[in-house]
């Protein structure tokens, strides 16, 4: 007899995400590495052709966008006030067959404002937010936010209500408790104040490129490389250069993998960074922490199982044509490139992929024109980009281009984008024209983005006009945005000598406020409004 009553096995994580995560650790730790070669080998002059090349696209971003970048740091490490305000025009809907036209032009006439505070450093966080529509003034809406602690004003209550994070699971779990255990949290502090643009930290990047990065460059024997010199045409231009072609045979790209996966074995330093990557991947919103962690550590604990079976796999693993990469190199930094690898598990037919293209990376210009193609014995995919972006002074003129395409014998597709963009810088103030394309099944959506933004020190002001042509559906719409910002003393937050404390209730205390309190003061304000 079947036993009807036993319980799903947990789901877990995947073991493939130890490899995906492992891949991007190192990869960002190499993006971060700073190799200290002279390039008087073909060796070394490949892999610090690579990092300059990095360099040289990081300082051409930071110095044309360097006032915006300062504002972003300046709001990091400091309290800062910004208000935005918001308006729409829907005069290409008012013909539309499945629109209300007084809809639309009461849509047009509204405006929507959102003032916010935020002090990073300090955990804190306020917005107020007030709608103006059919000459009715909605406002008295903010949320603040200390901490853990969310609070809530509402233009009707004279109380302000409050929860704290570690409460929301509690009150969950009262009302429905086969969905909640109870520890369920929303993260409140890591969403808000968060920097999630970092993917490690400075000494896990230093380990990573100490200990696997330039293990990696030394299990590399110098006679996989060769060098002789050869002129290359990019962008028009002949550019005499210095070829260098890296060679890996199927055995040599076997045991550089088999080297790193035995090197990861055993290491508790890299063991703690692979679960800081797994900590922010994991973690999702209103799910129990200690379930979470359970998975964690199951991972983590097959985490040496999971390697000596990767070794294994690489034993029978294709790389039937090894690894080939050529660069061409001119004035340390690379021009042109021309990479390919076929690979398949034991038993199946390889999947050949290869990424060829040239590029100029200088202080006025980036220029880059790249193919990405994957391909077997039955389908085949490929995406292009390229892109000319000129310019980090007074005049800015940009254009960029991707188009993926996918054959096989049923099903061809294709999609295309475009980016232009022209820009001017005067002082501290840039006047900007982006315009974004998209096709796909013959079908064009075009996106306009014009405006302006000064950043001056501790102030910001950017004006920005959004506009969506989607011919045959969407004509004449866009969006008006406007936003201020300043560097404040701190946060003012909200009053909150009058609170109701959610989280100290239960289900029964909660029904009654909600049902008593709350339903009178709102249906006393819905009287001055009609209704």
């Amino acid at each position: 007899m079947e036993n009807n009553n036993e319980q799903p096995k947990k789901k877990g994580l995947s073991k493939g995400i130890i490899a995906i995560i492992i891949a991007v650790i190192v990869l960002a730790g190499g993006g971060a590495a700073a190799f200290f070669l002279t390039g008087s080998t073909p060796k070394e002059t490949y892999f610090l052709a690579e990092k300059n090349s990095v360099e040289q696209l990081q300082d051409f971003l930071e110095t044309r966008y360097e006032d915006e970048w300062n504002w972003y740091e300046q709001a990091r490490e400091n309290a800062v006030s910004q208000s935005v305000n918001i308006g729409l025009n829907l005069e290409g809907l008012e013909n539309a067959y499945y629109v209300d036209p007084q809809i639309i032009a009461m849509l047009s006439n509204a405006e929507l404002s959102f003032n916010s505070e935020t002090d990073i450093e300090n955990s804190q966080a306020y917005t107020g937010l007030s709608l103006n529509v059919a000459g009715m003034n909605f406002d008295g809406v903010g949320a603040y936010i200390n901490g853990s602690d969310v609070y809530a004003e509402l233009p009707f209550l004279e109380e302000v209500l409050k929860i704290s994070d570690e409460d929301i699971g509690s009150v969950l779990a009262e009302f429905d408790p086969y969905t909640f255990t109870g520890n369920e949290q929303l993260g409140i502090e890591e969403l808000v104040f968060g920097d999630n643009t970092a993917l490690l930290t400075d000494e896990e990047k230093e380990y990573i490129q100490n200990e696997y990065i330039m293990f990696i460059y030394d299990q590399l024997s110098d006679d996989a490389f060769a060098s002789e010199n050869e002129d290359v045409e990019v962008n028009g231009d002949s550019i005499s250069a210095e070829k260098i072609t890296m060679n890996l045979s199927e055995d040599e790209l076997k045991s550089v993998i088999t080297s790193v996966l035995e090197k990861m074995q055993g290491d508790d330093q890299f063991k703690e960074i692979l679960q800081s990557q797994f900590e922010r991947t994991a973690y999702m919103p209103l799910e129990d922490p200690e379930l979470i962690q359970e998975e964690l550590d199951l991972v983590l604990e097959e985490f040496d199982a999971a390697m000596e079976q990767g070794i294994e796999a690489i034993e029978n693993f294709q790389f039937p044509e090894g690894l080939q990469s050529t660069l061409w190199v001119s004035d340390n930094k690379v021009v042109q490139r021309d990479f390919s690898i076929s690979l398949a598990p034991e038993g199946e037919e390889p999947i050949t992929i290869s990424l060829t293209g040239g590029q100029l990376l200088n202080d006025d210009q980036i220029y880059f024109d790249h193919t990405l193609k994957m391909h077997d014995e039955y389908n085949e995919g490929s995406i292009k980009f390229d892109g000319d972006f000129q310019g980090t002074g007074d005049s800015l003129t940009d254009n960029a281009n991707l188009t993926f395409v996918f054959e096989d014998s049923y099903t061809p597709f294709e999609f295309t984008a475009s980016y232009t963009g022209d820009e001017s810088v005067d002082g501290s103030t840039r006047n900007f024209d982006r315009q974004l394309q998209f096709t796909a099944e013959n079908e064009t959506i075009n996106l306009g983005w014009t405006g302006d933004s000064t950043y001056d020190g501790d102030q910001m002001n950017s004006n920005n006009n959004i506009a969506l042509d989607f011919p045959g559906y969407v004509d004449n719409v866009s969006m008006d945005l406007n936003v201020e910002g300043a560097v404040i003393d701190a946060v003012e937050g909200v009053d909150t000598s009058n609170v109701v404390d959610l989280g100290a209730m239960s289900a029964q205390e909660l029904q009654q406020y909600f049902e008593g309190d709350f339903s009178n003061q709102f249906q006393q304000w819905l009287m001055q409004f009609g209704f």
